[in-house]
């Protein structure tokens, strides 16, 4: 009796934990991917370009917790595809273009400040 009393404890906890975790990794389970200096003249989201903003010169934090970035290189762009979030980050001679990322996930920080 006293076993199966145990086993339904150790059974409740490792539930228990197991949520906890989830929680956490949902939130804050990976990196944000920072593009610094970027001359928000080439940089476009969803194929749109960013605009109206006070100065050319910024840093962009891409808030998307991910875990994996994949590179690759063709055709004279920069490819970065971000796990398991599914965005894609393109950098070549057009300027800089990320899409999978919603506008809440994205954070534009200009010259001089700090986070």
């Amino acid at each position: 009796m006293k076993y199966i009393f145990a086993g339904k404890i150790a059974a409740a906890i490792a539930i228990l934990m197991l949520l906890v975790a989830g929680i956490g990794c949902g939130s804050y389970g990976g990196a944000d991917i920072y593009l610094e200096n970027v001359n928000i003249g080439s940089v476009s989201m969803e194929g749109k370009p960013v605009t109206g903003l006070p100065t050319q010169i910024v840093n962009i934090v891409l808030k998307t917790n991910s875990n994996k970035v994949l590179v690759s290189q063709s055709n004279g762009k920069t490819t970065l595809k971000l796990q398991p979030s599914g965005a894609v980050v393109t950098s070549g001679p057009d300027g800089i273009s990320f899409t999978g990322v919603d506008s809440s996930q994205v954070e534009i920080m200009w010259q001089g400040t700090t986070k």
